[in-house]
């Protein structure tokens, strides 16, 4: 998958499960993939001021990135270190079928 399908499936994904965080100007989505090496999270929140993504394995806060631009480092970096666990084809696909 090339950085546009990944930016459209996880925009698609957030426009569709998003829930707001209580003040109705920040909204949160995730998707979770479990493998047996490990589950995988990585959650997307909006709010006027960014737009943050945070990334998880096995319920631990791995990586924190601020925007687009912070997102698909974070997400190469993430698949290098935790590829045991994480597989970015078959993560972004499961979000995809729930589009």
């Amino acid at each position: 998958m090339d950085r546009k399908e990944i930016r459209d499936i996880l925009e698609s994904f957030f426009q569709k499960y998003r829930k707001s965080e209580g003040d109705d100007s920040t909204y949160t989505a995730f998707w979770a993939d479990r493998t047996p090496a490990g589950t995988v999270e990585i959650a997307m929140t909006r709010c006027p001021a960014d737009t943050t993504f945070k990334f998880y394995l096995d319920r631990k806060k791995v990586d924190e990135v601020k925007e687009w631009d912070g997102f698909f480092p974070a997400l190469d970096r993430f698949a290098r270190e935790h590829g045991d666990a994480f597989d970015p084809e078959s993560f972004f696909a499961g979000m995809k079928d729930m589009t």
